[in-house]
């Protein structure tokens, strides 16, 4: 078998994760669930996903301080990571890679091969990828994993829809992360339906974009159909969306230029009127205490 690459000297390949599990066959009977978003917005994105006695990160676009601190915030030290998913090579969402895996050279990294080159480049890190393919499920350390396409300006970008394992005789929760998509598609609406805890993209306010000094060619790129979701497109996805098991939705991604939580909370008013069992979240850009979903 082909090492995985980062194992030894910066050599071998990447190795593939299709059908992969972890070598001890599977989770502690006790299953304890716990999501937590350490912070969502143009300025970075990490979130903490506890299941099974173990952890998880999805994405991790924020600089030592800041994400030590919000591990700390949670009592994880980077040792007791087991896992980091990326959905893509921005730096807002694994800019804090190089920092992680100085403290945690083993960590397994999960992308797929286009979004692993480019952050190999641009960050020069080695981790021990463990390499997906887009729209191709598979199973990691017991979490049943799909990354799926998203519209965005980046190599292979993707959203993921994590099953987790059943609790106590109950079905386990199933966590949809979804941000920097220009544009709804119908495999990112189908994932949202069938979320229970869904984080998606809530970027701009639309007349906070037409005032601010961005650049016209700035302000196309995040109108795009390859940019940024705007409030009123997450909106209209959650107000028309049939989603049963639905509980908790989080807008995040924000921009802290053009956009507000207050304007983004408003408008959630509506959907908090006709789903009155959905919890529904605005993370703040300037918040840096983790937010519980549930």
């Amino acid at each position: 078998m082909t090492p995985p690459y980062g194992s030894g000297a910066g050599q071998g390949e990447p190795k593939r994760v299709s059908g992969w599990q972890s070598p001890s066959g599977g989770f502690p009977c006790a299953v304890a669930f716990s999501f937590h978003v350490l912070g969502t917005s143009s300025s970075g994105n990490c979130s903490v996903l506890r299941t099974g006695g173990r952890t998880f990160l999805i994405d991790v676009g924020f600089a030592w301080p800041r994400l030590s601190a919000g591990l700390a915030a949670l009592g994880i030290e980077p040792r007791q990571i087991d896992a980091v998913f990326v959905t893509h090579e921005h730096g807002d969402h694994c800019g804090g890679l190089p920092a992680l895996l100085g403290r945690h050279p083993g960590l397994k990294v999960f992308a797929n091969r286009e979004t692993a080159r480019r952050i190999g480049a641009l960050q020069r890190v080695a981790p021990i990828w463990q390499l997906f393919d887009t729209g191709a499920a598979f199973e990691a350390l017991g979490l049943a994993v799909t990354p799926f396409s998203i519209p965005h300006d980046a190599a292979d970008p993707v959203g993921f829809a994590i099953q987790c394992p059943s609790e106590g005789g109950s079905p386990g929760r199933k966590v949809t992360w979804m941000t920097d998509l220009g544009h709804v598609t119908p495999g990112a609406r189908a994932q949202a339906e069938a979320a229970d805890i869904l984080v998606l993209e809530s970027n701009y306010d639309d007349e906070m974009l037409d005032l601010s000094r961005r650049p016209a060619h700035l302000k196309q790129r995040i109108r795009g159909n390859h940019g940024h979701l705007s409030n009123l497109a997450a909106l209209d996805l959650l107000r028309s969306i049939r989603a049963e098991g639905l509980g908790h939705v989080c807008l995040g991604h924000l921009s802290k230029e053009c956009n507000r939580a207050v304007i983004v909370d408003g408008l959630m008013a509506e959907v908090r009127a006709a789903r009155p069992a959905v919890r529904v979240t605005v993370f703040d850009p300037l918040e840096e205490r983790p937010a519980e979903l549930t």
